[in-house]
């Protein structure tokens, strides 16, 4: 018996390691262009740009993508965002190949039309959708980025308040679905944590108000700046 246990030691040690599972990882990119060039940027984007996109996901390089565009001119903002997910960590070695000769994913015709502003690696927090999302033709994209002083207390604040508010939003029917982001790498960037809501329209973005969530603690993080209002060109 004891040479039989000796055995089963000596063979669990030979077994190779295991290693983690793979989990997805995600990038948010954001690119901006002049006022004169932006509709012909959209146009591009819509017409060719996100075929790009469509096929390095085929080709296995990335998991999904949206490529979201601002439904408005802000100066202070970008213009255009792609939330690209890879199937783990280390395909995103795949994307830095592409980079070097298609920035942010853009041809070079594309370039002279706009550029990549902000290259954000990020870690997903929480995503739910609703069971029956509908007709999403006419979704509005409800996006927020919050500073906080740690990726902890962004967390706390999505624990006590941006996940209660999401989730009663969709129990009033008003959301197609939320993803809550948070920077890997924040440093000197915009922000610690990002909020993307799709509310099915705009009606429905504009009953949010009538939610009333009550929080469970007072809120630790605060947004970088006003909420940015956007459209989905390309999934």
């Amino acid at each position: 018996m004891r040479g039989l246990l000796t055995f089963v030691i000596l063979s669990a040690a030979l077994l190779p390691a295991q290693e983690a599972p793979a989990t997805p990882a995600h990038l948010v990119i954001t690119y901006r262009c002049p006022p004169p060039r932006r509709a012909a940027f959209r146009q591009y984007m819509t017409e060719l740009g996100v075929q790009r996109f469509d096929r390095w996901k085929q080709d296995g390089v990335l998991k999904d993508y949206r490529f979201l565009f601002n439904s408005f001119v802000d100066v202070d903002t970008w213009d255009a965002m792609a939330i690209l997910t890879f199937p783990n960590f280390g395909a995103i070695a795949k994307w830095r190949e592409i980079e070097k000769t298609n920035p942010g994913g853009l041809a070079r015709d594309a370039i002279d039309i706009a550029w990549p502003l902000n290259t954000y690696p990020v870690d997903l927090v929480s995503h739910e959708a609703a069971e029956s999302p509908g007709d999403l033709s006419h979704a509005v994209y409800f996006i927020t980025p919050y500073d906080s002083s740690s990726p902890g207390l962004f967390a706390d604040y999505v624990k006590n308040v941006i996940g209660p508010q999401a989730k009663a939003y969709l129990r009033a029917d008003l959301l197609a679905e939320y993803t809550l982001l948070t920077n890997r790498y924040p440093g000197g960037k915009r922000w610690q944590g990002l909020a993307i809501l799709v509310f099915k329209d705009l009606g429905a973005l504009s009953r949010r108000d009538e939610i009333k969530v009550p929080t469970a603690n007072p809120p630790s993080a605060n947004p970088a700046r006003e909420s940015i209002l956007a459209e989905s060109i390309g999934h």
